[in-house]
């Protein structure tokens, strides 16, 4: 399910134990997760974008120490916000910067979180009970009279962030998280409604799959070995508001491996996805093997096209079949069938030209054209080039 553009909170639950499971919450006015007055349920795979005048991406309050106390169990949650972002909710009663906002004595567990793009203040809380706040499960008692926020959730964004803010000292025990970059994929600091096109997947071996805590084992969550709302399966990616946007790549990227900036020799022998523009070095041979698609992102974030380029010196052989053809597209499926939805594959020889060389169009500082006629840049064999 997903909330997008709400003047007020995305998901609210007030009371009750209903549970969420895939949930994506973009640019709404004020809270993307609001709950309050003893919600007891389960949340996992929650996707949430800000952006700059978002208010916070979960405001969680119970009602001090009355019963029900509220103790909403959130794991495996990605939060983006933006490194400029400043509240300017007009349903709020809270406009104080943070991206999560956790008060009033709620209880919880907080696990296996990516935080990112924070602008100021990580975890705002205040108007605590007698809950126990802790960053040791084992210890922290019976539920739902205790607050877990795990230490190897990552909390990561501009220069000088707090992590935490115990604005009335009311609130001790919470202190640590790994304030570490989570390697997304493609994800701008300024992501907004407006970014061109971004991939909050994460890099494979990067931060999110390290240091990761055990979901609960309870029927409900699943099991991860990595922290934050997506593994390698982008499944927002056919049917979310971004989607129909084409500001992520489709599903069909799903498992593959992510390539850029300057390669050497290399072979590809399963699907790849450019992320931004890729060049195979001189002297360098790149091997693409047979019924391999080579997906393109529309933009690195940087408003430069993705494109796979072969340098003067370098080779690409790329032999498919009749029945297995090599593929380069877009990794966006909305538009398709479109021009101009990726960067193209760009062969630079060192053969003669008119001129001596020429610099290639579209991409500033690289040439073409030499005194080798003779030179031969590799093979392409039933190779398919679409929508660049």
């Amino acid at each position: 399910c997903e909330v997008a553009f709400n003047l007020d909170d995305g998901f609210e639950m007030f009371g009750g134990t209903v549970n969420l499971k895939y949930i994506s919450v973009l640019f709404v006015g004020d809270d993307a997760i609001d709950t309050d007055e003893g919600y007891q349920g389960k949340i996992q795979f929650a996707y949430v974008m800000i952006g700059a005048s978002g208010n916070h991406g979960v405001e969680m309050d119970s009602k001090i120490n009355e019963t029900p106390r509220s103790f909403p169990q959130l794991y495996s949650a990605t939060f983006v916000h933006h490194l400029d972002g400043s509240p300017e909710s007009v349903s709020s009663d809270d406009l104080r910067d943070a991206t999560l906002r956790l008060r009033e004595g709620t209880g919880g567990e907080f696990g296996n979180l990516i935080v990112t793009n924070v602008p100021s203040t990580g975890v705002l809380q205040n108007e605590c009970g007698t809950e126990t706040r802790t960053h040791d499960l084992a210890s922290a008692g019976t539920s739902p009279n205790y607050l877990w926020f795990s230490s190897d959730n990552i909390i990561f964004g501009a220069t000088g962030i707090t992590l935490f803010v115990d604005d009335d000292g009311s609130c001790p025990g919470l202190s640590s998280a790994l304030n570490t970059d989570p390697q997304l994929t493609l994800m701008p600091g300024t992501a907004d409604e407006d970014t061109p096109f971004m991939d909050p997947r994460p890099l494979a071996g990067g931060a999110a799959y390290s240091s990761t805590v055990e979901n609960p084992s309870d029927g409900f969550f699943d099991a991860t070995a990595y922290k934050g709302a997506f593994d390698t399966d982008l499944w927002i990616g056919d049917w979310s508001y971004l989607a129909e946007q084409n500001q992520i790549p489709t599903s069909d990227t799903s498992g593959t491996s992510t390539v850029c900036g300057s390669i050497g020799s290399q072979s590809w022998s399963s699907d790849v996805t450019l992320s931004c523009q890729v060049f195979v070095d001189s002297g360098a041979t790149l091997t693409i093997e047979a019924g391999v698609t080579v997906y393109a992102f529309a933009d690195d974030g940087a408003g430069r096209a993705p494109a796979l380029v072969i340098l003067q010196g370098a080779r690409i052989d790329a032999r498919g079949t009749a029945d297995s053809p090599i593929t380069f597209t877009t990794a966006t499926a909305g538009e398709a069938p479109s021009r101009g939805l990726w960067g193209g594959l760009i062969i630079l020889g060192n053969a003669p030209v008119y001129g001596g060389t020429q610099e290639v169009e579209g991409l500033t500082g690289y040439s073409y054209g030499g005194s080798n006629a003779g030179e031969s840049s590799g093979t392409l064999q039933y190779v398919r080039v679409w929508y660049g």
